[in-house]
């Protein structure tokens, strides 16, 4: 396994520890997941990125793009209160390794790996009654807002399912693109 590959997962490891146990994204972990993939990409050969079989340096003009669309796909994420800083900060970590094109595919893979844990943990904890209702809530007050021409603001809402470790689900789509990536069947690689 190449050093870039085992930092990026050993990073991304300890972020899904913390966040199950503390509901947190360490941010000294994420600044050291990043210079890791400073340093990585700065000494490396060039070469294909820590996905690809010929792992190497993308460069450092692609690892500051990857860290920009980790950050550019999960703001809004954060603006809506879906998801907390830590989560946007440790996609910008995954960005860092990746760079822009593969870190688009593993937001997108994200999202879905987050939606599959969201019901699952909904039907666990027997909250999907609850989730749907908020849904349903969150859909008709920014429709009635946006057919009135009202701003689009995000309100807190009256009784909240529970919170979601997201590292999960960042971890999840950074594995699947890996694998995807190696499969050589993916587009975003």
């Amino acid at each position: 396994m190449d050093i870039g590959l085992a930092a990026l997962m050993c990073a991304l490891a300890v972020a899904v520890v913390t966040d199950i146990r503390q509901a947190r994204v360490p941010n000294l972990l994420v600044v050291l997941g990043t210079v890791a993939a400073v340093l990585y990409h700065g000494i490396s050969v060039y070469g294909g990125g820590v996905l690809h079989v010929l792992s190497g340096s993308i460069g450092l003009i692609s690892l500051l793009e990857g860290m920009m669309v980790g950050f550019v796909c999960l703001l809004p994420l954060y603006a809506l209160r879906a998801m907390g800083a830590g989560d946007v900060k440790l996609m910008m970590m995954v960005g860092a390794f990746l760079g822009p094109l593969q870190t688009l595919g593993v937001v997108m893979l994200t999202f879905v790996a987050g939606g599959v844990l969201a019901i699952v943990m909904a039907l666990w904890q027997r909250s999907f009654r609850q989730v749907a209702l908020n849904l349903r809530f969150m859909l008709t007050t920014y429709a009635v807002r946006a057919a009135g021409g009202g701003a689009l603001e995000v309100a807190p809402l009256q009784q909240t399912a529970a919170r979601m470790p997201y590292a999960v689900a960042i971890a999840a789509g950074t594995l699947l693109q890996l694998a995807l990536v190696r499969s050589g069947g993916w587009a975003l690689s």
